[in-house]
């Protein structure tokens, strides 16, 4: 199995059409579908289900697509790296969009004192992340919990609490609320966060109104700018609330963990090293001076 034939195999499932991804590998439609034939003798396996539409991904196909994107994604890691050898090391960090402000201070005291030193900064959700750092594509990654870190060393950078988000004119008093409080309205649920959420209601005794999960916190607050619920968050995604009134969650069983994590088994690169210790004489000095 050759990096280019995952290529072309990836481009094929994107667009669902071989001539389509023909024309945007700027190829022409026989060899590529040649090279689809060969793969699947390979592999032994059918990955599409042709039709007049197109394609669509069988079993086999729907699993290669999910680890090719993986593979890829490490291959052109790895042609950076190896490109920027000899001349400057390379951190590759992983950090979740609400997480960035949390991680800066440490990656300009790292910068500055390692000049030579370039990033490779990959944005997205916790759990991505991690399977990035379980795959070796980052070394390090900014998470938020929960999370399972059975495979992964640690250092705690921060806690917060969660928040709701409510309609200017639906919020109700006072800057702070209880769960009781919560139960009564109607409410959408992060679903990276539900299963966190809800355990401390049933803690509780209660049973909270959920109006909508959701998939992207966007979403959720293009909901509640129309009034149909509150939303619930962690604390650091009040920059994507303009407009809207927040109230703080209380429970200290609410509160999320921000961590910098790495893998398990296996002693630091030189490099990430330093940076670890970066972030641990940052963050030592951040708690000396509250």
């Amino acid at each position: 199995m050759e990096i280019r034939q995952l290529e072309y195999f990836r481009e094929i499932a994107a667009t669902g059409s071989i001539n389509e991804a023909a024309r945007r590998l700027n190829m022409s439609q026989p060899p590529l579908s040649y090279q689809m034939k060969q793969l699947e003798t390979e592999l032994n396996v059918r990955l599409f289900e042709r039709n007049r539409t197109g394609v669509t991904l069988t079993k086999a196909g729907k699993l290669l697509y999910e680890r090719a994107e993986s593979l890829l994604t490490f291959v052109r890691s790895t042609e950076q790296e190896v490109a920027k050898a000899g001349r400057k090391e390379v951190l590759r960090i992983g950090i979740t969009p609400t997480t960035v402000s949390t991680v800066m201070p440490c990656i300009s005291a790292f910068s500055r004192q390692n000049p030579d030193v370039n990033f490779e900064v990959r944005d997205a959700i916790t759990f991505t992340l991690f399977n990035y750092l379980m795959e070796d594509i980052i070394d390090v990654s900014v998470v938020r919990t929960p999370i399972n870190l059975g495979n992964v060393e640690f250092m705690e950078m921060g806690q917060e609490p969660m928040i709701a988000v409510f309609p200017p004119d639906k919020a109700p008093e006072g800057e702070r609320l209880s769960l009781e409080r919560l139960a009564e309205i109607p409410l959408i649920l992060y679903r990276r966060y539900e299963k966190f959420i809800m355990d401390a209601f049933s803690q509780r005794g209660l049973e909270p109104d959920i109006f909508c999960i959701c998939d992207d916190p966007r979403d959720a607050m293009l909901w509640v700018e129309e009034g149909l619920a509150a939303a619930v968050f962690p604390r650091s995604m009040s920059g994507m609330c303009g407009g809207l009134t927040i109230k703080t969650l209380g429970e200290k069983e609410l509160e999320t963990k921000i961590l910098l994590i790495w893998k398990k088994g296996s002693r630091p690169s030189g490099l990430l090293k330093k940076f670890l210790d970066v972030c641990g004489e940052v963050l030592g000095s951040a708690r000396r001076e509250r």
